[in-house]
């Protein structure tokens, strides 16, 4: 794994700007089985992402097809339960794409034996997704606790072109030599998939098809959506740690006994107003956050690469002027609008200091002060996290701190992430928890 942010500072402003389980409790069912479980709730999500976004002269998949082979990815759930089900993207597929078999796979413990069962699709064990459009699978009944580690196994058995994806796994997807091993406990002649950095080479291990895992259990969780960018996809965190803002917010959660599971919806490049690296927040806002199962609250931190990108930071891709402040601010009103009229609550997020980086110039650093006093100032959000206080360095506000900095001035590293995850108000996430599950009270 080569994953050296150092050595690819300006593409990764465009990345940014850019318990126990035993074989019989572990079994799929064609319909949800009769139990104590109250709803599904969204428990792990990866947002849905066009390979061909991907400016080619600089990112590239390092598959772009795949014929009669399996791929296994690896996922840590938010909030456990007794019931589970995998939705699988085709999203930005032409044509449709046929699984042959799918599997999911549980272990108490990191490194121990895998319990595995045949995911099934109304009954059948393979399934055509059509063409721009998600599958679910049925539901398996299996207890997991909370931050479970699974395995989804998905065999291809035709030719099938990468489309799919998400640009950011930060857990290990790998794709096996000829056949279906869907069931196997290890894959033959595997190999990453990731997305390749074309100048330098660096790799950055990515999600494919699949796009969310839900659970339902006999308590009513709700999910908290972390909305937003690279950052919070966890670019700068350690690979397979589960290091991002968003992982450490549930830690607290956990901790602190609220019902509650969080789900990362962040994209690398994805901007507010434009589409580009992910269609923009605009336009992914009702699949990503309000048609999510459960959601009852979003946590936005997005604007930052609408004002790298702004000032033809990337010719041919970004916009020539600077963008002013008012217009992302506006892109913010329709997304509380939204959000509202939904029933649920947002907390707006100051975004992070970025000087120092390729993108910034002392032009977009004021638009950045003057969303974020707006973000602060202007009551608009529910709640609001000051990130920006909590990443900033206190002799020059404009800079990360030293101790935060992932090494490209933009992005953070674990510790930076876990500052940011400590500093969102858990008081705000228990009033939403509690509203929600008063309504839910009220209508049964």
């Amino acid at each position: 794994m080569h994953f050296n942010i150092r050595k690819a500072a300006v593409i990764a402003v465009v990345c940014t700007l850019a318990c126990a389980l035993t074989p019989s409790s572990f079994r799929a069912e064609a319909k949800p089985a009769k139990s104590a479980a109250t709803g599904w709730y969204a428990s792990w999500t990866a947002s849905p992402f066009d390979v061909r976004t991907l400016p080619p002269k600089i990112f590239a998949p390092s598959v772009d097809t795949l014929s009669n082979q399996t791929v296994r990815q690896i996922i840590t759930i938010s909030r456990g339960g007794t019931q589970v089900r995998v939705r699988f993207s085709n999203e930005f597929g032409k044509t449709a794409l046929h699984i042959g078999a799918a599997a999911l796979g549980y272990s108490p413990s990191k490194g121990g034996s895998v319990q595995r069962t045949a995911l099934t699709f109304g009954g059948a064990s393979s399934a055509s997704v059509s063409a721009e459009a998600p599958l679910v699978s049925d539901p398996v009944s299996v207890r997991l606790p909370d931050r479970a580690e699974l395995e989804i196994s998905i065999y291809l058995p035709d030719q099938t072109a990468v489309s799919t994806i998400h640009l950011l796994g930060l857990q290990p997807s790998t794709i096996s030599g000829p056949g279906n091993y869907v069931m196997a406990d290890a894959l033959p002649g595997t190999v990453p998939f990731e997305i390749v950095e074309q100048q330098h080479g660096t790799k950055f291990p990515a999600r494919l098809i699949i796009s969310e895992v839900d659970l339902a259990g006999a308590a009513p969780a709700r999910t908290v959506v972390a909305f937003g960018d690279s950052i919070t996809d966890g670019m700068g965190s350690t690979f397979d740690m589960s290091r991002r803002w968003p992982d450490d917010l549930e830690r607290r959660i956990v901790q602190a006994k609220l019902n509650l599971a969080v789900i990362n919806q962040g994209i690398g490049g994805n901007q507010i107003l434009a589409n580009g690296l992910g269609v923009s927040a605009l336009a992914r806002f009702d699949r990503d956050v309000l048609a999510v199962p459960g959601a009852s609250m979003v946590i936005i931190l997005e604007g930052i690469n609408d004002i790298g990108f702004s000032g033809g930071m990337v010719p041919g891709f970004s916009r020539p002027d600077i963008i002013p402040a008012e217009e992302i601010i506006q892109g913010y009103r329709q997304l509380i609008a939204r959000t509202h009229a939904h029933g649920l609550r947002i907390i707006g997020a100051t975004m992070t200091p970025f000087a120092g980086s390729p993108a910034f110039t002392p032009e977009k650093e004021a638009v950045r002060q003057a969303v974020n006093d707006w973000i602060r100032t202007s009551r608009a959000f529910d709640a609001v996290v000051d990130f920006d206080l909590v990443a900033r360095d206190p002799q020059h506000p404009e800079k990360v701190k030293t101790e935060y900095d992932a090494g490209d001035h933009i992005h953070l590293n674990d510790a930076g992430y876990e500052a940011m995850a400590a500093a969102v108000p858990l008081s705000a996430l228990a009033r939403s928890h509690a509203k929600t599950v008063k309504r839910a009270r009220h209508h049964r």
